[in-house]
């Protein structure tokens, strides 16, 4: 018997508009797998499925989109990484990029 994270699946599909992207995220999983959280949800023990399902996902898109931007301010005219790799070599200039400190 597969191990239930085998068994969860997790479908994609994007759209966009001119102003707008949305994502329709679909995970199946067998009911069972469910039973135990179920009853603790209903008790009030712990939160529904959806509450951790948005937060992971708000943390994941937050993620991703600071990567992005993290990698083109990078490469940004005057950054720190853009002005290592324009050194032409010279010890002193790498030691003057390196050595600043954020």
């Amino acid at each position: 018997m597969p191990a239930k994270n085998e068994r969860t699946k997790v479908d994609i599909k994007e759209s966009s508009t001119l102003e707008l992207r949305s994502f329709s995220i679909t995970l199946t999983a067998p009911v069972g797998d469910f039973q135990l959280t179920d009853l603790l949800r209903q008790r009030g023990v712990i939160t529904g499925l959806d509450v951790e399902l948005k937060r992971a996902v708000k943390l994941a898109t937050e993620s991703y989109l600071k990567s992005a931007e993290t990698l083109v301010s990078s490469l940004a005219p005057g950054s720190p990484a853009t002005r290592k790799s324009r050194s032409n070599g010279n010890e002193s200039d790498s030691e003057s990029v390196t050595s600043k400190k954020f």
